[in-house]
């Protein structure tokens, strides 16, 4: 593993941990518009980005970015909405990037799952809205993981 992948790895295992502690997830958006960068391993795919504080987010919100706010979501509303929805669209996600956009880029529902994995490794369930609770969500999650392996 590369030096720039393990720093990667660092920061997305940090934003894993710190979302489930802060039940927080934070984007740059303008009017209906969420920071996006280009792709570094798929070609000709954008890369939906979100950071696990409110000053990480700040802090790459300058050149195409500078009149960006930062945004807060709810975890429930991440793993629900955003996850979901952008594994649906077939949207890569990226997470804890640095101001030079570097960063890993994940599947939003190995996200999802890797968030959920780390609330059963400390007891802690969430209160699910479109989803009957979390084991199910978890459930759907891996069923719609194994479909893509087909």
């Amino acid at each position: 593993m590369t030096k720039d992948a393990a720093s990667n790895e660092t920061r997305y295992n940090q934003f894993v941990e710190e979302v489930v502690a802060t039940g927080t997830v934070w984007g740059l958006s303008k009017d209906e518009a969420w920071a996006t960068s280009s792709s570094a391993d798929y070609e000709d795919e954008d890369v939906i980005l979100f950071w696990s504080d409110e000053d990480s987010a700040k802090a790459c919100a300058e050149d195409d970015w500078a009149t960006y706010q930062t945004e807060s979501v709810t975890l429930i509303d991440f793993l629900e909405n955003w996850c979901v929805g952008m594994y649906g669209d077939e949207l890569i996600m990226g997470t804890n990037w640095t101001q030079d956009l570097s960063g890993k880029e994940v599947d939003p529902l190995i996200v999802a799952l890797d968030i959920v994995n780390l609330l059963k490794e400390k007891g802690e369930t969430l209160e699910f809205t479109q989803y009957d609770n979390q084991e199910e969500f978890e459930k759907q999650l891996i069923e719609a993981l194994e479909g893509e392996e087909d």
